[in-house]
């Protein structure tokens, strides 16, 4: 059982945020839509994993720190990019960074190896930033409709942190020989993340984990992330609408109906600086209180 405490921290940080919604499988995709467009404060589950995708200041820090490089550190620059980019999608602020800075080690004096892994690099982020690219580039059109046929729980592709909607037809340039972050995003199943070249991406079998499994009648969610837990809906149908998080915040307010009388007060006092009281103190939890 959670701590008065504890409860009180989670509604006070998750009532301000935007309610988040996922497709369960067995859901209208175009109800799903419709629900959505109807209800403009809430955000889809596909959504929120793009915003993720655009957010990495930890990782701009660390690429901006390859300009102070010389020529003769270029190798080992490689090699810290292509371990942070496995790591995860470049945001678009590394791939405005990361043309500059490969088309300023092209001028480096390097062996041949070096020279043109730099320029497949520097071939890579223009391409992915504008529909040109440098003359020198070798560039493929690969059509998207094999990959979403293998995945057809797909909303839409991510390359690193450019977003490709998956619509009929559609087309993607790319360097063949470079290896990307590819991120399958859903709105009904948790992302996919693979490192390679899209030729290297068709042979997988991705294996997406549903988010929620079961029906209206009795579900159960597969949400990692308590934060999104607390926010998030499950949508089956316009007329059935379920928390995720539906049990435990039964639990949450007939506790808060039962201790309401103090709960205010005691919020008031916490968001208006009564929290400056415990700054020197102790507070010991104990784990048997969370069963």
């Amino acid at each position: 059982m959670k701590t008065p405490l504890m409860i009180l921290i989670l509604l006070l940080a998750t009532s301000t945020k935007a309610q988040v919604l996922i497709q369960a499988p067995s859901a209208s995709p175009a109800e799903f839509k419709k629900f959505l467009q109807e209800n403009p404060t809430t955000r889809s589950y596909g959504d929120v994993q793009i915003e993720k995708l655009q957010q990495a200041p930890e990782q701009e820090q660390q690429m901006f720190s390859l300009a102070d490089l010389s020529p003769t550190e270029i190798p080992q620059g490689l090699e810290t990019l292509s371990r942070l980019n496995q790591q995860s999608a470049l945001s678009a602020l590394s791939l405005q960074f990361l043309r500059d800075l490969t088309l300023k080690w092209q001028s480096g004096k390097t062996s041949p190896q070096i020279e043109s892994y730099v320029k497949t690099l520097h071939c890579k982020f223009s391409l992915l930033q504008d529909e040109s690219s440098p003359a020198a580039c070798r560039v493929e059109s690969v059509s998207l409709e094999n990959l979403k046929k293998l995945n057809p729980w797909m909303k839409a592709l991510a390359v690193e942190s450019q977003i490709i909607p998956l619509e009929e037809n559609r087309h993607l340039r790319l360097v063949p020989e470079a290896a990307y972050h590819f991120t399958l995003i859903s709105d009904s199943h948790t992302a996919v993340s693979f490192y390679g070249t899209f030729a290297q991406l068709l042979q997988q079998a991705n294996h997406a984990q549903a988010l929620v499994e079961g029906g209206c009648g009795g579900f159960q969610s597969q949400i990692d992330d308590i934060s999104l837990s607390l926010q998030a809906r499950v949508f089956f149908t316009p007329s059935c609408v379920q928390a995720t998080n539906q049990a435990d915040e039964e639990t949450e307010k007939s506790w808060v109906q039962r201790n309401k009388k103090w709960l205010i007060p005691t919020a008031a006092i916490l968001v208006g600086g009564g929290i400056y009281a415990l700054k020197d103190k102790k507070i010991i939890i104990d784990k048997p209180s969370f069963k």
